[in-house]
């Protein structure tokens, strides 16, 4: 397997059609020979999921397993940590006010953020996590994060990414 460049920051994005923002996404990947994957950050821990995510979607389409038909969704399954196509989507773009985390896997990384800039505005905030949705998405409970600790969450919903492997 040839290692793809990943490049991932932080944005900002209003969507009020869904489906349009898509097409806008698809064909800046396309236009920069890239796989471009928009991520809620308040479902994501931090670039260490989103890397994670990539590793084992991209695993999975060099097994010629995959669960989804596109590497797009194939990560969006990973970082949501589900085997259903039809729950990802909840880990993307959504109506409203979006911050996001930008993930540019291959391609020209220059391109792809320029060719975004109408939907995707960068911004340098340190996104975080919301405690609570991560806990109900991942099934994570209080007792997990009484033995571990809140700051050691990332770790528990990198455990569950890995996990969908197990679950092939």
């Amino acid at each position: 397997m040839m290692e793809k460049s990943l490049e991932i920051y932080s944005a900002e994005a209003v969507v009020d059609d869904v489906a349009a923002a898509l097409s806008l996404v698809n064909a800046a990947a396309k236009a920069a020979g890239a796989v471009i994957v928009l991520f809620d950050a308040e479902k994501i821990t931090g670039p260490a999921h989103i890397r994670s995510a990539v590793m084992h979607a991209e695993r999975s389409f060099a097994s010629g397993k995959p669960v989804a038909r596109t590497l797009s969704m194939e990560i969006l399954l990973y970082a949501s940590g589900q085997r259903q196509c039809s729950l990802a989507p909840q880990f993307g773009l959504h109506l409203g006010k979006n911050y996001l985390y930008v993930a540019v896997l291959g391609g020209d990384f220059a391109k792809a953020k320029d060719l975004l800039l109408d939907l995707a505005v960068p911004n340098n905030h340190q996104m975080t996590a919301n405690v609570s949705v991560l806990m109900e998405l991942f099934g994570i409970t209080e007792e997990e994060i009484e033995v571990v600790g809140v700051e050691r969450i990332e770790e528990l919903v990198l455990e569950r990414v890995a996990m969908m492997d197990a679950y092939k």
